[in-house]
Formats: C-alpha cells, sequence, structure tokens
C-alpha cells in the first residue's frame, strides 16, 4: 500500500512480527494481487508511481525509464517483481542467484536502530530453475533485469566460472544485464592478478556470441579499495562493463557476523562511488546502492558519479512511496539543469491548453449552481416542474406544507455539491491542469464523466428537466474541448523536499482521512443515487414530512417522480465530487501544493454549509440522517487540518 496507509496501519503491525514473516506476507500479498484481474490496474490507481519519461536514461544500449532501481535486498525469492516494478522504478536487480539455491544459516533480521537488514554470510540464495521464469516474468513487463549471480559456497575459480557461466548462458533469454559476485571470493582466496583474471576471461568466454549479455562486477561498500583496485582494473581491461557497489557491509562481529544491508552502508557506499569515479572517469558504467533511505540519499550517490542508483531496505523502513519522492527529486534536478543549457520554447496559446476548457467548465458550474441555489432558496420549483406534475407551488403546499421544504433540502445540497465540485475543478484546472500535471487533468476528467453519466439516473421517470439538460449540454461541449486540446509539460515550481519530516509524517494521516472521507462521498453517491432510481425515499424522509409514498402518489402520480429527479442528480453529483476529491487526495499530495490545500478548503466547506444549512433552517434535523454528513465534515476538517504544514509548506 501507498505511504498514507503503510505508514499509518501496515508497518507499526508488519514491525510487531519477524522480518522474514512480514516479507513473505507483505511481498506474497504485492504478488497475488498483481497477478489477479485488475491487479495492476489498482496498483496504478492507489500510487500513480511511474516516472516521468522524462527521467529515461540508456546505458550499456538499454533503455531505464528512470535512473532509480530495486536492489535485490527486498524481494530475495523474486514473487512480487511484477509489482514492485510499478512502484516507479527503471530497472530491477534479482538475485542473488546460484545453481542449486541455498538457504541461509540463520533468517533475516532487523536492525530498527540503524534502519538495516541482517543477512547471514553467505546469505540465502535463489536456484536458476526457481529464478528462470520469475526473471522472465518480471521483464515482460518492460523493466530491464539485472541478474545477481553466485557460485555455491566453496566452490574454487574454474568451479565457480562454469556455474557463473552456465547460469548466464540459460538466463541470457530473459536477463538483459548481469552482475557477479566473485571478487570478495577472489580477495579470500589471495589470488592474483593472473589467476582473477583467467576467472573472468572463463566466465566471459562462457556467453553465448548471439546473446553476450553485459556483465558487472559488484563490490561490496566495504572492500578494501587498495586490494581491490588492480582485481577491478583487470576486470575492466578483461571486458567488464561496470560495477555495482553492492551497498551491504560486514555485520554483528560478536557471534553473528553476516552482512548488513542499509542505513550503515551508506557512507561507504558513496566514498567507494567517489573513488570508482575519480579512478577511471566517466567512461565506467556504475551502479550504486547503500542506504537508499531518502531522496537526498538516491541524489547524493548521483551526484558522486553513479550513473543509476538502487534502493531496497528504503521501501521498508521509510516506505513503498520513496521511488515516486526520489523520481519527484531526480526530476526537479534535471529540469533545472535543461533550463540552463536552453531557453524555453514558446508556450501554446490558452484556448490550445486543457486548462482554459476546464477551467471554463468549472466557472460553469460555479455559476449554474449559484443560480440554482438562489432558485431552491426562494421558489423551490420552477414552472416546468409545476408544469410537469400539474399542480402549482400554492397547491404543493396545501397538499403538504412540509413538501416543498423537503425538496429545497435536496435542491439545496444538490446546489451545494455543485459549487464544491466547480470549485474543485477551477482550482485544480488554474493551478494543477495549468502546469501539466497528469493527475490533476485525470481527476477532473473521471469526475465530470461520472457527474454527467449520472445525467442518465433519472430519465426513467419519464422527467426532463430543462434548465439542467441545457446546463449539462453547455458543459459537456467544454469537456470535450478539454478532452481534444493539450496538456502541456509539467515543470515544477518546487523543488521537492530532501527529507521526510514530521510534518510530512503528520500529513500522511491526513492524506489518509482525506482519502477516507472521498471514499464516503462515493459511497453516498452511490446509495443515495440507488435509493433515488427504485424507492426514492428513507424513513425518515417520509417521518419528516408526515406522509408516505402511497399518499404523495394518490395526490399525483407525478410528485414522486419529480423528488425522484432530485435525489437521482444529488447522487450522481455526490459520485463526481467524490472522485474530484478522492483522487487528488491520492495523487496530487505534493509540499507546497498549497493551493490545493485551499481548493479542497472552499470547495468541500461550502459543499457541507449549504447541506447542514438547509436542513437546520427547514428542521429536519433527524439524528441518523445528519450523522453521516457531521462525521464527513469532521473527517475532512482534520484531514486538511494535519496536512497544512506539509502541503503549505515549502521545501
Amino acid at each position: 500500500m501507498p505511504d498514507w496507509f503503510y505508514r499509518t496501519v501496515t508497518r507499526p503491525v508488519l514491525f510487531r512480527v519477524s522480518a522474514e514473516r512480514a516479507r513473505d506476507f507483505a511481498l506474497g500479498f504485492m504478488g497475488r494481487l498483481v497477478r489477479a484481474p485488475f491487479g495492476p490496474a489498482a496498483i496504478d490507481f492507489l500510487g500513480h508511481m511511474r516516472a516521468d519519461p522524462r527521467l529515461a536514461v540508456s546505458h550499456l544500449g538499454l533503455h531505464f525509464p528512470t535512473a532509480l532501481g530495486l536492489g535485490p535486498g527486498l524481494d530475495v525469492h523474486a514473487v512480487a517483481l511484477p509489482a514492485l516494478g510499478r512502484f516507479g522504478f527503471g530497472f530491477l536487480e534479482v538475485g542473488p542467484i546460484t545453481v542449486t539455491g541455498s538457504t541461509g544459516k540463520a533468517p533475516v533480521a532487523r536492525r530498527l536502530d540503524q534502519e538495516a537488514f541482517w543477512f547471514p554470510d553467505p546469505p540465502g540464495s535463489l536456484s536458476l530453475a526457481a529464478a528462470s521464469p520469475r526473471i522472465a516474468e518480471a521483464g515482460r513487463h518492460g523493466l530491464p533485469v539485472i541478474a545477481r549471480l553466485a557460485a555455491t559456497p566453496g566452490a574454487g575459480a574454474e568451479q565457480a566460472a562454469a556455474e557463473i557461466g552456465r547460469m548466464i548462458r540459460e538466463l541470457a533469454p530473459h536477463a538483459p544485464l548481469f552482475s557477479i559476485l566473485t571478487l570478495r571470493d577472489g580477495l579470500a582466496a589471495g589470488w592474483s592478478e593472473e589467476e582473477w583474471s583467467a576467472h573472468l576471461r572463463t566466465i566471459l568466454a562462457s556467453r553465448d556470441a548471439s546473446q553476450a549479455r553485459p556483465v558487472l562486477l559488484c563490490l561490496p561498500a566495504d572492500v578494501d579499495l587498495a586490494a581491490a583496485d588492480p582485481l577491478v582494473d583487470a576486470a575492466v581491461q578483461n571486458g567488464v562493463a561496470g560495477l555495482i557497489v553492492d551497498g551491504s557491509v560486514q555485520g554483528d562481529s560478536g557471534g553473528q557476523g553476516g552482512r548488513l544491508i542499509g542505513g550503515p552502508a551508506r557512507e561507504p557506499a558513496l566514498a567507494q562511488v567517489r573513488h570508482w569515479r575519480s579512478r577511471f572517469g566517466g567512461g565506467l558504467f556504475l551502479i550504486s546502492s547503500g542506504g537508499v533511505h531518502e531522496p537526498e540519499d538516491a541524489l547524493a550517490l548521483r551526484t558522486a558519479g553513479a550513473d543509476l542508483v538502487e534502493a531496497d531496505t528504503g521501501v521498508v523502513y521509510t516506505g513503498p512511496g520513496l521511488p515516486k519522492r526520489i523520481n519527484d527529486l531526480l526530476l526537479f534536478a534535471e529540469l533545472a539543469k535543461a533550463r540552463e543549457r536552453s531557453a524555453p520554447g514558446p508556450e501554446l496559446r490558452s484556448p490550445e491548453r486543457t486548462w482554459f476548457w476546464t477551467a471554463a467548465m468549472g466557472a460553469g458550474m460555479v455559476f449554474g449552481s449559484l443560480l440554482a441555489l438562489l432558485i431552491a432558496l426562494t421558489r423551490v420549483v420552477l414552472p416546468y416542474d409545476e408544469s410537469f406534475v400539474g399542480m402549482s407551488r400554492e397547491q404543493l403546499l396545501a397538499l403538504n406544507p412540509r413538501l416543498l421544504a423537503f425538496m429545497a433540502h435536496d435542491r439545496v445540497s444538490l446546489a451545494g455539491t455543485m459549487i464544491a465540485i466547480g470549485v474543485m475543478y477551477l482550482g485544480l484546472s488554474l493551478d494543477g491542469v495549468r502546469r501539466g500535471l497528469h493527475w490533476a487533468q485525470q481527476s477532473v476528467f473521471i469526475s465530470a464523466f461520472t457527474g454527467f453519466a449520472s445525467f442518465f439516473l433519472f430519465l426513467g421517470f419519464g422527467y426532463l428537466d430543462t434548465f439542467h439538460a441545457f446546463v449539462t449540454a453547455v458543459l459537456f461541449q467544454l469537456l470535450l474541448l478539454a478532452l481534444h486540446s493539450r496538456l502541456g509539460t509539467f515543470t515544477p515550481s518546487v523543488p521537492p523536499p530532501l527529507r521526510g519530516d514530521r510534518a510530512w509524517r503528520r500529513s500522511l494521516w491526513g492524506q489518509l482521512l482525506l482519502i477516507l472521507h472521498g471514499c464516503g462521498l462515493l459511497g453516498a453517491g452511490a446509495m443515495i443515487s440507488f435509493i433515488g432510481v427504485t424507492k426514492v425515499f428513507v424513513p425518515e424522509d417520509l417521518e419528516f414530512m408526515r406522509t408516505t409514498a402511497l399518499a404523495l402518489q394518490a395526490a399525483s402520480p407525478r410528485i414522486v417522480p419529480l423528488i425522484a429527479h432530485d435525489r437521482a442528480t444529488l447522487g450522481g453529483m455526490l459520485l463526481a465530487s467524490g472522485w474530484v476529491f478522492l483522487l487528488p487526495a491520492l495523487w496530487g499530495f505534493r509540499n507546497g501544493s498549497a493551493r490545493l490545500w485551499w481548493t479542497m478548503l472552499i470547495g468541500g466547506v461550502s459543499a457541507y454549509a449549504a447541506a447542514l444549512g438547509i436542513h437546520m433552517t427547514v428542521g429536519y434535523t433527524s439524528v441518523m440522517h445528519l450523522l453521516p454528513a457531521f462525521g464527513g465534515l469532521g473527517i475532512f476538517l482534520v484531514g486538511l487540518g494535519l496536512s497544512a504544514a506539509f502541503l503549505k509548506g515549502k521545501a
């Protein structure tokens, strides 16, 4: 789940059980979800985490959607790679893989004080037979996969070269890149430079000429650089395509040994990246992991000279939203460099841009809903309403003194909801859509199409509201113009935060509440729409009017269809408002988004003020009827309050 659920609910629960059980549960769930019907769409919907196309890079003839990849320390059994590949990563590394596979001497363990994970040395490994289909499945999703290969523990140089060569040949159809874990073995065995070179030549020569995949040398972050220098030189001279800084360091010295990945490897990995970049210049392909738990950690490795960066433990300790936050920072840095190199191109005219038409649609909705609010607070019914029912306003009042008050409560609530939608469309258009934000455009489109589709809910009762139909037709044309206009290119104006702080952590609770609020609006809209097209009334409605549906039907067979029209329309507008409040909460939470915060506040308070105010005015004060509205308002305001410091702040 995204950070707003992981940091608030899931992580506290998972951290109460062992690391292996938590890992197997979480990754197993994601693996089953991504393979289920609509599972990939659900992951994309909740996270909206795919990397911006402008972050794409190419190395060794391979295309990487972003310079950030997933290290092998997270999904060691490769059970959830297709799911993790949708988190905003540009490549995946899998391993270690050995011919027969092995189980570690002890289970993986957390080191909370160090934000690290402890693995036995040697760690458990994935067998070649198990790895092959899982890498093939992951590769079908379009991301390059790096297979990290290791020999059987204790194998000699000749056996190790033979095993690694076999794995390269069998995995080459699925993995475009390989990394090998042999340097530490060479150092431990005291191999000479000649022995090391012969070992590498054997591995590289074993590749099928038609699928000669690049091979990288994998180095632990705490390797002795003085001892490793000649071996790395020999590796480069013999055809190794680059280096991977593993991001692991020696573990506990008193008892368990093993290796630590995560926080303790951050500084050693950074120092090693600087060393290799200084030694080889720009001609060496270099990937590094090592304690990437915040966006600034990834940026530091990139600045030090890493071509690509890996994160793994950071997804556990910081949250699944880490790749998205890192990509935001990398994009800001890349665009800042691009602005220095070239002047901006000519801008499109406003009528050619999507925001112009979505803003016009929002303004039209605000104007139309204010007019509807004025009518609902005065006459309530219009001449064509009276003509449809066959009764004048005075006759309706004589029939039931509370009938018009009841209709006013529906129509004012509807107008308030439409005001909220119009305000949200205006705010999202003038800020988000105008700046080229895809999520803002999608939020408006999904909400608008839902609202327009709801127009057909009440037609089954045989009543066509002329004013409603006219406004709908006009606004729908604006939506079509927006659909066929150009979004523009997003250029961030506020630098993303380098680190998560207290305001960010508090905002995750606010985001969770706002998402629950949006889901509540969708649920209420669906329920009211269903009631509007079926039984029309709930018991509290009839109790307020002191009548029955049969009595109203007997007075005039068209009174109930008139009320059903209001009900169904209100339900449809609640559905539209649910989307336009939910999707920005899901996708648009960014530091410095003060305009989004104010837009949500103004829009939401307008709707609740209209709905609750009219209920109090007409005396429809049933506790059960108003409880959802008061509950929704409370959740909404608390969510905005918790999010204020983060959304209104600047990194």
